[in-house]
């Protein structure tokens, strides 16, 4: 597909105003409870059960679900409003925070120390971040996706998800009614960069994320999407 010329947006001023982040106890007590309940099962499998290979695996799916939670109730149980345009922002971390998104003005915030405040508009992260949906036709705007050089070369980034398909197809493959879906695009990259994008989501919902915010304005303002 070839690229047409794009105007990188306008980075918007930089919001200096923070929020202070607080804890959820509501979030906290939904998602300990929801640990525990994990947890309670997996120890009825163990307990009540013959055992085996199969039950021992999903008690220790159960476990592993267990830890997870219990990691959000103490680390990312956080809320607080987003410094831009006050909306409430809920499940981010008490410290950290990175990416995070608000509905309510369509930017990104992050923070340190308990605070949010505004991504700054020029920021290239070291993960990718700032996402878009992929539409099923779209055009990659001129230049290294990190840093906006020439492009030299393209990154194949991919994605396997699992959907519904043909039933017989799925019980001859082993795959039950289940088969697996492949989507691969290439990204342009310049010599020094190699790992500006992924794909995540679902078969129907395919996001594409990048490491530079400028670069997600500048695809967003070309293919007429918005960021999520």
């Amino acid at each position: 597909m070839t690229a047409t010329s794009v105007t990188t947006p306008a980075a918007p001023a930089t919001v200096s105003a923070k929020s202070k982040i607080t804890r959820s106890w509501s979030s906290t007590a939904t998602y300990a409870g929801v640990g525990i309940g994990f947890a309670l099962i997996g120890v009825a499998i163990i307990m009540w059960t013959s055992g085996g290979l199969w039950l021992g695996s999903i008690a220790l799916a159960m476990f592993i679900v267990t830890l997870i939670c219990l990691y959000m109730a103490a680390f990312s149980s956080g809320e607080a409003k987003c410094p831009g345009c006050g909306k409430a922002l809920s499940g981010i971390g008490l410290s950290k925070n990175e990416g995070v998104f608000c509905e309510g003005c369509h930017k990104y915030v992050e923070g340190t120390g308990g605070e949010l405040w505004m991504t700054d508009p020029a920021k290239v992260s070291k993960d990718p971040h700032y996402t878009s949906p992929l539409p099923e036709n779209f055009s990659f705007p001129p230049g290294c996706c990190i840093c906006g050089k020439p492009e030299t070369h393209r990154v194949k980034v991919s994605m396997t998800t699992q959907g519904g398909g043909d039933a017989a197809v799925g019980l001859a493959t082993g795959g039950g009614l289940r088969t697996s879906t492949r989507t691969s695009v290439e990204v342009p990259h310049c010599d020094e960069h190699q790992d500006g994008a992924l794909l995540s989501g679902t078969k129907d919902h395919v996001k594409i994320r990048f490491r530079s915010y400028p670069y997600l304005r500048a695809f967003c303002e070309m293919n007429h999407t918005e960021p999520e």
